[in-house]
């Protein structure tokens, strides 16, 4: 292989490395993300519990044991751009399909 071979070659390992370092972060990153109908859904949820909560903006799985699965659902106002208005709530889905919301509390 000659110099121009190899001097061509370098930007692709290069390529490749960037990637195969990039692409696990990535995939953890896209577990965070959540569908409109998925937000809608919690977001319902919270309303069932009596509480106001026009959209979810992010659900965080908190922790689950024999109780039920503990998620913090936070709520903002349905216009964008975020106000800085939200609300987190404190959501247990209990294995018997029944859910209880709560304010969240630190």
């Amino acid at each position: 292989m000659g110099w121009s071979q190899q001097f061509e070659a370098v930007p692709m390992r290069v390529a490749i490395f960037v990637v195969a370092v990039l692409l696990p972060a990535t995939s953890l990153a896209q577990s965070d993300v959540w569908s409109i109908e998925v937000l809608e859904r919690y977001a319902s949820w919270v309303r069932e519990g009596g509480f106001a909560c026009p959209i979810a903006t992010r659900i965080a799985e908190v922790e689950a044991n024999d109780g039920g699965t503990v998620f913090k659902v936070t709520c903002g106002p349905a216009t964008l751009p975020l106000t800085g208005e939200e609300v987190a709530f404190r959501l247990t889905v209990r294995p018997n399909g029944s859910r209880l919301a709560e304010p969240w509390r630190e």
